[in-house]
């Protein structure tokens, strides 16, 4: 009897193990249980479990590794420049990674300097990152499959090497589109690796040689099925008699993006509201439903949001603990996040992956590109030319705004936009692939 693992590290794991119906599926066919760290201490992880009757195995030791192996600082330069030489691009939260071709980019990216690199350093991350005690765990709960949410944090790494070690069979999916982009090495082996799409899975095979092609697989991300099935459905008109205010309103909803990664925000939403006010009548404005980010550490921004007319600030359900890397939403704030896209006419945000849950929902995307002054923004640039938007960006249904002019001339466009197209219109704009839970176990 096969037995699967479904490894817990950050929390938001739940949305692609649970939400998905991937465990279910697989519970036809093998046993499952949720592995989680020792430390993991969440009320909203427990409301979970409680929900999917999910059993667990606890890790009953220290999971955290203090330090990554030295080598893969000169791993990840080499792999960076090289996605530069060829064009590919890569993406951080906090700076822009695509400038201009330098003459190290050259020399480091040259095909050259990556087989050197590998054959000099892959081979150390094998003996750093396998630890006894997690074979040992993976024997003692008769593991034959291990799941994995990404591939690139020390513990992912240390639970990928030392499955490899104990005999378990890998099978990772992907978080976000930016996964990619932010580190595209995954060194230890592995069954399948689920890419997004066929040009994720393209270049996944590319980037790794030392897999096999056929173990990367064009199948879609569990979450987002999430989007696309009936979980919940029957309870979402619910959640009209919680926000009585937005019945018969047309909504804009809007996730703010972490502070810490952009500090303007709050002046972007002033112009919006501006727009707003000068474009519509009283009686036809939009309400823009705001969503915190779930990273945010104050409530300042949200008490200046709230001083605005045309705007709402729903509920916050997002449970965080910076020091334990954790970071899970509620049951109900996940059919509050589904509910929303659903209803909203238009989703606008700084580009993120926001966007991708509301096309998947039916609903067009309007992204800011411009800044404070009105204007094209360069500071915004690394997330309206992030690589992970080109794939979505080519649908007819997302469009960023790099003015304040260009937004007062679209918005009354795109507010009704939803309602003249279906929702399959607007969902198969994307080249989406759907995950399918119940061929996941074969």
């Amino acid at each position: 009897m096969r037995i699967f693992g479904f490894l817990c590290n950050h929390g938001v794991e739940v949305r692609h193990f649970l939400l998905s119906g991937l465990v279910h599926s697989i519970r036809s066919q093998a046993d499952v249980k949720m592995i989680l760290r020792a430390e993991t201490d969440s009320p909203a992880l427990n409301e979970y479990l409680d929900f999917f009757k999910m059993p667990c195995a606890v890790m009953p030791f220290e999971t955290k590794i203090a330090r990554r192996h030295k080598n893969e600082h000169y791993l990840s330069k080499i792999r960076k420049a090289r996605k530069k030489r060829l064009g590919i691009g890569n993406y951080h939260n906090f700076r822009n990674e695509n400038e201009a071709l330098t003459a190290q980019d050259h020399f480091l990216g040259n095909p050259l300097s990556f087989q050197l690199g590998h054959s000099l350093w892959a081979g150390t991350l094998k003996t750093h990152y396998t630890h006894q005690a997690f074979i040992d765990f993976y024997k003692s709960e008769g593991f034959t499959d291990l799941v994995l949410l990404d591939y690139n944090s020390p513990f992912q790494l240390m639970a990928g090497f030392s499955a490899n070690a104990a005999g378990v069979k890998v099978h990772i999916v992907m978080n976000t589109l930016k996964t990619y982009y932010t580190n595209d090495y995954v060194p230890f082996e592995f069954q399948r690796l689920y890419a997004w799409d066929q040009e994720q899975t393209q270049l996944f095979q590319q980037s790794n040689p030392q897999h096999a092609a056929h173990h990367f697989v064009n199948g879609g991300n569990p979450y987002y099925t999430f989007f696309t099935n009936n979980q919940f459905q029957d309870r979402l008109p619910e959640l009209y008699q919680r926000y009585p205010q937005l019945l018969g309103q047309k909504l804009i909803v809007y996730s703010l993006i972490y502070e810490k990664m952009y500090a303007h925000e709050f002046e972007l939403l002033q112009q919006l509201n501006q727009v707003i006010n000068d474009t519509f009548l009283p009686e036809d404005r939009p309400i823009v439903v705001v969503r915190r980010n779930p990273f945010e550490e104050s409530t300042a921004l949200i008490r200046q949001i709230e001083t605005l007319n045309n705007f709402f600030v729903s509920g916050h359900y997002w449970e965080r603990d910076v020091d334990k890397e954790w970071s899970i939403q509620s049951i109900e704030g996940e059919k509050e996040w589904k509910w929303l896209l659903s209803q909203a006419s238009l989703c606008m945000n700084i580009p993120s992956m926001a966007g991708y849950e509301s096309l998947l929902s039916g609903t067009p995307v309007l992204n800011i590109g411009f800044g404070p002054d009105g204007q094209p923004s360069a500071e915004l640039k690394q997330f309206t030319d992030a690589p992970f938007m080109k794939s979505f960006n080519r649908s007819k249904f997302i469009r960023v705004c790099y003015s304040i002019e260009e937004l007062n001339q679209l918005l009354p466009e795109w507010i009704d936009l939803k309602a003249k197209n279906s929702l399959n219109d607007i969902r198969h704009s994307i080249d989406f692939t759907l995950f399918e839970p119940q061929t996941f176990a074969h």
